[in-house]
């Protein structure tokens, strides 16, 4: 038996793939079924015009991360922030919070002097 090692993505994450209608996709992670191996996305860019802006499930094997520099990631975990805290949603506020944290601290240790 195989072990298949699959990256461990957390809700808000960007990702690219395919739907199992083979459809590409890109969006990000509105919600994570392990014991399905599903994940929720909102689709931003698909060559379906017709599911771009929905939530469509699809299996966590047909996504990878979307990669992006650390400014991107920074960008778009303060914008999380700000619908975070327009939702009061006080849990995300402090999940989003603690990731760009760490994002910053990576930035500090990774950036030359």
């Amino acid at each position: 038996m195989s072990s298949l090692k699959l990256p461990i993505f957390y809700n808000g994450d960007w990702v690219t793939g395919k739907t199992i209608n083979d459809e590409i996709i890109q969006g990000f992670i509105h919600s994570i079924h392990p014991a399905n191996g599903t994940v929720k996305i909102r689709i931003t860019k698909s060559d379906n015009k017709k599911i771009v802006g929905k939530t469509i499930e699809t299996f966590i094997h047909r996504i990878s991360p979307l990669t992006e520099s650390i400014d991107d990631q920074e960008v778009f975990l303060e914008n999380l922030i700000d619908v975070a805290l327009l939702t009061k949603d006080k849990d995300w506020f402090l999940e989003v919070w603690d990731r760009l944290a760490e994002l910053r601290k990576q930035k500090e240790t990774t950036m030359p002097c």
